[in-house]
């Protein structure tokens, strides 16, 4: 691209960020907001319009002022769709989103009997974008690719170590690029960080300021959010919280992780086989509590106040978000838990707000379709002379 090339598309890329949290604006106002003149904006839209990322609205801006109004313009729903995948051992979760981050398809696969082998895996995952474009009847060619979450370590689309799929050094973006029909771009991310990117999708920008995401699944994942970008590291592994020895000796680490402690393992007995588990998990929170709910709800919230003493004494956040299918059940303990923290923190701490974000058992996947949103707003970097 030329370099006049490259500053038309930076300008249309920075009136789609003023857009962004699909509020509606005049070419006014996004004009006052990035400080640059009406013509431009006017031409940056344009060619929004053509690409049919943005759409006119009928109904106008109110005037401020003297002259006449302006008629607004907001991102256009379907302009773009993504689609997000989640892995666990029990099952894949598959959704379609659009522009706005409406979930427009939704499909849940059982893999409880074959999650260990990654080739057969693989040939579900490879089916399931064909399904949920079936099912949305949306344009395929509106669909920007597809991105899948893990939990585990990932790497320039290997996935290193995901534990509890018993996977290693699967190499998942080439096997399912031949595995998958017609292709589409396909990226792979670890399941807490696809989490980070709805909650930073959803957030006001003063919001993201630092923030610890801890995404309670079968394991725990987590991502640190500062200034609204995840803080992975020196060798971009940062985040494996789930890995954190809840006891005094390194052997311990097979028994007495955050993870094994806290993860959603002790509650599937209490789960009807019939419902997938976010779902079942859902349908527990709203049950009364009978005994031996109670004292794995008790259990649960000792687990959860020491993981959290322990990451509050480390990274200090300014807030806790909590996501994945265990999150619904926060509500149920959150008392007992945040006065556990309370009263064990050292002096000169704070509990910090602790909130479960809004996207319940969808929040990986739905994150992982918004990571691909998200490249729509990147600012492309200038040619070099």
């Amino acid at each position: 691209m030329t370099t006049n090339s490259v500053l038309r598309h930076m300008n249309a890329v920075r009136c789609l960020r003023v857009l962004r949290r699909d509020v509606a604006l005049s070419r006014a106002d996004i004009a006052r907001e990035l400080n640059v003149t009406r013509a431009t904006v006017g031409n940056s839209i344009k060619q929004l319009l053509t690409e049919k990322l943005v759409i006119d609205l009928n109904e106008s801006a109110e005037a401020n002022g003297a002259g006449r109004p302006g008629a607004l313009v907001s991102l256009n729903p379907a302009g773009a769709y993504f689609i997000g995948l989640d892995i666990s051992s029990a099952e894949i979760n598959a959704v379609l989103i659009d522009f706005s981050m409406h979930v427009i398809a939704k499909r849940t696969v059982s893999i409880a009997d074959r999650y260990t082998e990654p080739e057969r895996v693989i040939e579900l995952i490879a089916a399931l974008p064909g399904e949920l474009i079936e099912m949305s009847k949306v344009r395929a060619s509106r669909v920007r690719g597809v991105c899948i979450s893990v939990p585990g370590i990932v790497r320039g689309g290997r996935i290193i170590s995901a534990p509890w799929l018993n996977w290693h050094d699967v190499d998942a973006v080439a096997a399912l690029s031949s595995a998958m029909r017609p292709s589409l771009k396909i990226h792979i991310c670890n399941d807490a960080v696809a989490l980070a990117s709805a909650v930073a999708a959803d957030a006001a920008e003063g919001d993201l300021s630092d923030v610890l995401l801890l995404l309670l699944a079968q394991g725990i994942g987590s991502a640190h959010l500062r200034q609204g970008r995840v803080v992975e590291g020196a060798h971009g592994l940062g985040g494996e919280v789930g890995h954190m020895v809840m006891g005094a000796q390194p052997g311990m680490a097979a028994t007495h992780t955050f993870e094994i402690l806290a993860g959603y393992q002790k509650f599937l007995p209490f789960i009807d086989e019939r419902f997938p588990i976010p779902e079942g998990l859902a349908k527990l929170a709203m049950l009364d509590s009978p005994p031996d709910f109670e004292k794995a709800l008790d259990e649960w919230a000792l687990a959860l106040a020491t993981g959290f003493l322990n990451l509050i004494h480390i990274l200090d956040p300014r807030t806790i978000v909590l996501g994945g299918p265990l999150a619904v059940l926060y509500p149920r303990v959150s008392q007992r838990v945040e006065k556990l923290v309370a009263d064990n923190l050292v002096h000169g701490f704070q509990v910090p707000p602790i909130s479960v974000a809004r996207f319940g058992g969808d929040g990986a996947a739905i994150g992982a379709a918004a990571l691909l949103r998200e490249n729509l707003f990147d600012l492309p970097e200038l040619p070099t002379v």
